[in-house]
C-alpha cells in the first residue's frame, strides 16, 4: 500500500463521535488523566521529530500550524480545505481546526513520499505521533496566546530546533498503555490513602514501593506527590 493510501485509510478511520461538541465539554468528560498523560508523550514526540527535521533543514523554529511540506516550498491550494471535507466527511462535524490542518499536511507529506521526494523520504513517519493522537481520541487541543493547551498541560505553539536534541519517546501501543496504567494505579493508591488505609502499593514499572507525600499550598490547596523509590521512575503530582 502506498503512503498516501495508508494515510487516507487512517484519516477515514478517525471516529468523529469522539470530537463532536468536544469544545464545550469539561476535560474530565472526555478522557482520563492517564490518557492525557499518554497524549502529552505523543505531542512531545511530534515536537522532537519536527526539531530533527528543522535541524536537517537549518530552520530555527516553526509554528505548530506550519506543515513540513510548506517548509520545503510546497504551497496549499485555495480549495484544499473544501476538497479535504469532501474526501473525509467524517471531519465535517469536527470543530478543531488544528486537527484538520495537521491531517491535511499529513496527506500532502505522504504524497511527497510516494513521489520519491528525497527530503520527505528521510522523515517518513514525522506525522505519526499526531495522527496516532487523533486516532486515540486525543484531539481536545487548541492554541491560546502562544501555547498549545489541553488537560495534558501546555506546549509552546512554536516548535524550536532544540526539540530535536531530546531523546526519542516510546509511542508504541504498549508504552502508552503502560503510562495510562501507571496513572490509574497511582490514583487508586491515592484513593486508599485518603480513606485512611496504609496499604502500600508497588510501582508497576519497577516493583519498588510507591510513596505519597501530602502538601498544602500557601492558599490552602492540598495536593499530593506520588513517587517511586527508584530514581528516575514514576513521579507525579496529584
Amino acid at each position: 500500500m502506498s503512503y498516501y493510501k495508508e494515510a487516507v485509510e487512517r484519516i477515514k478511520s478517525i471516529d468523529p463521535n469522539l470530537y463532536i461538541g468536544i469544545s464545550i465539554k469539561r476535560y474530565e468528560e472526555v478522557r482520563s488523566r492517564g490518557e492525557y498523560e499518554a497524549d502529552s508523550i505523543l505531542i512531545a514526540e511530534y515536537y522532537r521529530r519536527v526539531g530533527v527535521f528543522l535541524r536537517f533543514n537549518s530552520i530555527e523554529a516553526t509554528s505548530i500550524y506550519a506543515g513540513m511540506d510548506m517548509l520545503i516550498g510546497y504551497k496549499m491550494d485555495e480549495n484544499e480545505w473544501g476538497n479535504f471535507l469532501i474526501a473525509f466527511p467524517n471531519f465535517k462535524e469536527i470543530d478543531i481546526m488544528l486537527m484538520k490542518l495537521l491531517s491535511i499536511h499529513y496527506l500532502r507529506w505522504c504524497s511527497l513520499l510516494d513521489s520519491g521526494n528525497l527530503i520527505a523520504l528521510q522523515f517518513p513517519d514525522i506525522y505519526d505521533p499526531m495522527i496516532k493522537l487523533f486516532e486515540r481520541g486525543g484531539g481536545q487541543i487548541n492554541t491560546h496566546h502562544h501555547e498549545l493547551v489541553g488537560e495534558f498541560g501546555a506546549f509552546s505553539r512554536t516548535i524550536d530546533i532544540r526539540r530535536g536534541d531530546k531523546k526519542p519517546f516510546n509511542i508504541s501501543d504498549h508504552a502508552l498503555k503502560l503510562i495510562i496504567n501507571e496513572v490509574e494505579h497511582a490514583e487508586a493508591y491515592l484513593v486508599e490513602y485518603k480513606r485512611g488505609s496504609r496499604t502500600e502499593f508497588a510501582c508497576i514499572r519497577c516493583g519498588n514501593r510507591l510513596t505519597i507525600q501530602s502538601n498544602i499550598t500557601e492558599y490552602g490547596y492540598q495536593w499530593y506527590k506520588i513517587k517511586c523509590e527508584s530514581d528516575d521512575c514514576f513521579n507525579e503530582n496529584f
